[in-house]
């Protein structure tokens, strides 16, 4: 749980650090296309490195199915995540890319229910729910910065590639170590991040981290985007559903995103926090916390 929970500040800062390198005032001067595209060639090296240093040995055979789920969950990852939510965070406004996260656990969790035949206890069907009215109660509040429709539903189409990435990792890890899984998936991501910038003709967005060492790119771009998010957050992701269940990790990476990037916007964007925004925060931390409460018994859904 402690792995979901902390890969959730990681994914709750994203749409805050993209503001940022976005801002007019920002020295790397970034827009959507180009960040994604420079996140995805600058993070190549790390999978790639992760997933030679933790091939096993003895590696199952690649069979067809395999080989299917690593580049479905590679195209998820890359043009599914990476690059939706960067062009999402460029249309909406921060607080909305954070509060459409509510969208991940029931979607997940039903999707995972569906397919993967999981079950849900009583109380993460209740964490959930509280999460739900909580993500509910903070969309019908003002929030500062403009959102769009268009905006909203490039965010909720990177939400749906985030639980089908999600159900894809779970079933890799029961055949491949978990950072092996990351490396993959990650490293064909990126690629095929890279091959739309050349489709695009903006593969020089590359050179822009390169060409910009402030404080703001380093800490935003390399740090948060391409270390912390990227590698680090995969990396917890796929940890966790390994031995946790696909509702459970949801519930965690979800609430504990919206929280943390609330926290991050009103503090770092200078968002205001109203009444109906602390009572929302209120619903959020209670499903955290039921998230976070330990069960006894067998674990569903293995």
């Amino acid at each position: 749980m402690g792995a979901a929970l902390v890969s959730a500040v990681f994914f709750g800062v994203n749409a805050v650090a993209s503001k940022i390198l976005y801002a007019p005032k920002a020295a790397a001067g970034f827009d959507a296309v180009g960040l994604f595209v420079a996140r995805g060639v600058w993070s190549l090296p790390l999978f790639l490195l992760l997933a030679v240093a933790t091939r096993p040995r003895r590696c199952p055979p690649l069979t067809i199915r395999s080989a299917a789920l690593f580049l479905f969950c590679g195209i998820a990852y890359g043009p599914g995540t990476n690059a939706l939510s960067a062009l999402g965070a460029h249309a909406t406004s921060a607080s909305h890319a954070v509060l459409l996260l509510s969208l991940f656990p029931p979607l997940a969790a039903g999707m995972a229910a569906l397919f993967l035949r999981e079950r849900l206890s009583v109380l993460k069907i209740i964490a959930i729910a509280i999460g739900i009215t909580g993500a509910a109660t903070l969309t019908l509040s003002r929030s500062s910065g403009a959102a769009t429709m268009t905006g909203d539903l490039l965010i909720a189409v990177f939400i749906l590639a985030w639980a089908i990435l999600t159900l894809g990792i779970r079933q890799l890890d029961k055949v491949y170590p978990a950072l092996f899984v990351v490396g993959v998936f990650g490293a064909l991501g990126c690629i095929a991040l890279g091959a739309l910038g050349v489709i695009a003709g903006r593969l020089d967005s590359v050179l822009i981290p390169a060409q910009h060492f402030d404080v703001q790119t380093v800490l935003w771009f390399d740090v948060e985007l391409v270390l912390l998010l990227s590698l680090a957050g995969q990396l917890l992701q796929s940890m966790a559903l390994r031995v946790l269940n696909v509702a459970i990790v949801v519930a965690l990476t979800s609430y504990g995103s919206i929280f943390f990037g609330l926290a991050a916007s009103w503090t770092i964007l200078g968002e205001r926090l109203t009444v109906q925004d602390i009572v929302a925060a209120a619903f959020l931390v209670t499903a955290l916390g039921l998230s976070l409460w330990p069960e006894h018994g067998p674990r569903s859904g293995t």
